[in-house]
């Protein structure tokens, strides 16, 4: 029985001493675990810190390359704007150009007779024609003053200024009976409305003669005076004639170019209609060059302002 109780001492003493051993062993590992991740601490630590330097660096390549595209994108965004301004700004002033030089094809004409006189009335197809003025609101592709100094062999640029009522009725005079004429159309190298006072006053001249009166105009005279001219041609203007010459604004501003822009075209029909109203007798005409599909187009919007049209050939050459 002694020895019996002697015998768990001994087991518990090696067991102790496994223990012991074991927790010496388990120290010692801890130990060396501590030692180790003291060293492991240190190596993360140089490894964040290398981590973080590459992250900072690949960050600043990211933000100056981003800074590149942006500044890439703003050019590109930014580039068109001043062309686009840039082809706006050389467009308006082809267009002023055009005008302008057609405004002043006069000045270039006058110098190729300098001993010619100006030419205030002239005959043409059996009616006489009264040349007011040169000046245009327009500026037409197709207008016979384009390209010519003289029109049936009538010179009307005027180089003299333009003419006094006295002035136009002394050149009438001079071509004989007026009874041989079927009308008198104000017309010329110019638009007649810039001369309405003086226009009124022939046409109480020709009237008193026998003869009617026709306006041949761009419709814009309204734009041009200021005020509604319409009071002030009735009864003076028998038949006024608005040329047409497109079926919309924006074609009509790209044939006729007219310094009021699209305004210009669509003066001229509420000119007409107003024509109408006031009992002012009134049509459109349109020249046949402007295609088939612009004449049809034409003859429903003149259908549609009920107002008459009138559609004349092209003089291709006098």
């Amino acid at each position: 029985m002694e020895e019996n109780k002697n015998l768990p001492p001994v087991q518990n003493g090696g067991q102790n001493n496994q223990n012991g051993n074991g927790g010496g062993r388990k120290r010692r590992r801890k130990k060396r675990n501590r030692g180790g991740g003291g060293n492991g601490q240190a190596e993360n630590a140089q490894r964040a810190q290398n981590n973080q330097n590459n992250q900072n660096n690949q960050n600043a390549q990211g933000g100056q390359k981003q800074k590149g595209n942006n500044n890439a994108q703003e050019q590109r965004v930014k580039q068109p704007q001043p062309q686009n301004a840039q082809k706006q700004k050389n467009h308006n002033n082809n267009n002023k150009a055009q005008q302008k030089q057609q405004n002043q094809n006069g000045q270039n004409h006058q110098a190729q007779d300098e001993n010619r006189k100006d030419t205030y009335a002239y005959v043409l197809d059996g009616n006489l024609y009264i040349n007011l003025t040169n000046k245009c609101s327009n500026g037409c592709d197709f207008c016979v003053r384009n390209e010519r100094a003289s029109y049936y062999g009538n010179y009307l640029w005027l180089r003299n200024g333009e003419p006094t009522v006295e002035k136009v009725v002394a050149q009438v005079n001079g071509l004989g009976d007026l009874k041989k004429f079927k009308e008198v159309v104000f017309c010329g190298f110019g638009e007649p409305t810039y001369r309405v006072a003086e226009m009124v006053a022939l046409c109480d001249y020709f009237h008193e003669k026998g003869l009617s009166t026709r306006l041949n105009t761009n419709g814009q005279g309204n734009l041009i005076n200021k005020r509604d001219i319409v009071p002030e041609i009735k009864g003076k203007i028998d038949l006024v004639n608005v040329s047409l010459n497109a079926s919309a604004s924006d074609k009509y501003q790209k044939i006729c170019r007219s310094q009021y822009g699209e305004s210009g075209f669509e003066a001229l029909i509420e000119f007409a209609k107003l024509c109408k109203r006031n009992d002012v007798k009134c049509r459109f005409s349109i020249v046949d060059c402007i295609g088939e599909e612009e004449v049809e187009a034409c003859k429903r919007l003149a259908e549609q302002v009920r107002i008459p049209l009138y559609i004349r050939k092209y003089i291709a050459d006098s």
